[in-house]
């Protein structure tokens, strides 16, 4: 079975006791460089025995989905939202069992961005690289899918889709604890 068509994806935090399911074939997955990932990713991966977040060449991996196809299944009370800057539109959300990063929310959005590597069986491959000319200094990057400088018209195509399916909605995602507090 093509690994694009799966009719359910499952990803857990690092000890097991969060547990996500999302259904349908993902939006896309890709790799980020913004700068905003790169901060994130290294203060989460500061955090106690927390698993990796970055790639070895600081690019954050990440499966969309959409909203109303991803649940909580289990350890809802472990996650905790984490901001950059308070007035930020977009949440981090952790599984604070183990310092997993779980997923992204742009939360006027109607799609999750799933942190890749907490899908440990067999995640579906990488579709592109985004906002890559924020990429950390000397980083040179395989040709192997497209890398694209900032997001590209197929990503927000992709998302257009998505939401057009989904019948312009956006649904509230609410499945975690309370927010961490937010450094500056």
């Amino acid at each position: 079975m093509n690994q694009q068509n799966r009719k359910q994806l499952s990803a857990t935090c690092q000890c097991g006791k969060v547990r996500f399911e999302a259904s349908g074939p993902p939006i896309l997955t890709g790799a980020c460089f913004c700068t905003s990932c790169q901060e994130a990713g290294r203060r989460f991966e500061q955090l106690a025995s927390a698993p990796p977040v970055l790639d070895p060449d600081s690019g954050t991996g990440y499966i969309l989905v959409r909203k109303d196809r991803v649940q909580c299944v289990s350890g809802q009370e472990h996650l905790q939202e984490h901001r950059l800057k308070p007035d930020s539109p977009t949440r981090r959300v952790i599984a604070v069992c183990c310092n997993s990063a779980m997923f992204l929310d742009v939360t006027k959005g109607h799609w999750l961005s799933m942190y890749r590597n907490r899908f440990a069986a067999d995640p579906p491959p990488l579709e592109m690289r985004m906002m890559t000319k924020q990429r950390r200094a000397g980083v040179e990057l395989a040709d192997d899918i497209p890398n694209y400088s900032g997001h590209s018209g197929k990503f927000m195509l992709k998302l257009l889709a998505a939401w057009m399916a989904m019948g312009f909605r956006r649904p509230e995602i609410a499945w975690f604890g309370p927010k961490a507090p937010t450094s500056s």
